[in-house]
């Protein structure tokens, strides 16, 4: 990770050289901007949590991620993609619904996530880096493929829909893994799982078919 530096007095001809372009005869300060945690922007250690293909189910506990207390990290999930499994045959009956929670605990039962690992569709998710520099991602924070118990609900997030159906004229199937959940807000904060709590995504009531994965890239300060 890259912090900024203390901020320094710029006087001509003494001090600290300041880069700057040259344009149309005039020299321009070069800017680099930093986020709130101090970093330099492009630099925050960033992972991502990819989960294998999760059969659709009403009512169904699709996965749980949770930050417990000790990990000394804030996860600030960046994105989140629904990326519906087309390379099979299936007609889509209606579309799946999937809420996603916030909770106060962890979930329990399902397959635990793997970290690193190299097998595609890993059965219980896998965490990994953008950049093999990166610190791993502390012991503490976990996930979970279709938990059973535990992962208790503290308030509702936002709802997810997609489309199961594999047609090439599904926009529904095909672009959604170009959505990003997760709203984006230039003027707001980041959408933060600090230790403690965690995150839930739970099919709703609706019975539908086929299967998705769920994608959800975070940074950790």
């Amino acid at each position: 990770m890259v912090q900024a530096n203390d901020s320094v007095l710029v006087t001509a001809g003494v001090g600290t050289t300041i880069a700057t372009e040259l344009i149309a005869g005039k020299e321009h300060q070069v800017v680099i901007q930093a986020d709130n945690s101090g970093h330099l922007m492009g630099s925050l250690p960033s992972y991502l949590y990819t989960s294998p293909p999760i059969t659709a189910g009403a009512s169904k506990l699709w996965l749980d991620i949770f930050n417990a207390t000790g990990s000394g990290k804030v996860m600030d999930i960046r994105g989140l993609w629904i990326i519906p499994k087309l390379d099979v045959a299936l007609t889509g009956v209606v579309a799946v619904r999937l809420d996603l929670y916030r909770t106060s605990a962890v979930g329990t039962g399902g397959t635990a996530a793997s970290t690193d690992s190299a097998t595609v569709d890993v059965a219980g998710g896998n965490f990994t880096k953008f950049d093999e520099t990166n610190t791993a991602v502390p012991a503490q924070i976990t996930g979970r493929v279709a938990p059973a118990g535990g992962a208790t609900i503290s308030r509702w997030l936002f709802p997810m829909n997609y489309s199961p159906e594999e047609l090439g004229t599904s926009a529904g199937g095909y672009l959604i893994q170009g959505v990003n959940m997760v709203p984006m807000l230039t003027f707001g904060q980041k959408l933060a799982v600090r230790e403690n709590t965690g995150l839930l995504i739970r099919q709703n009531s609706v019975a539908s078919v086929g299967s998705a994965s769920i994608l959800v890239a975070f940074t950790l300060e």
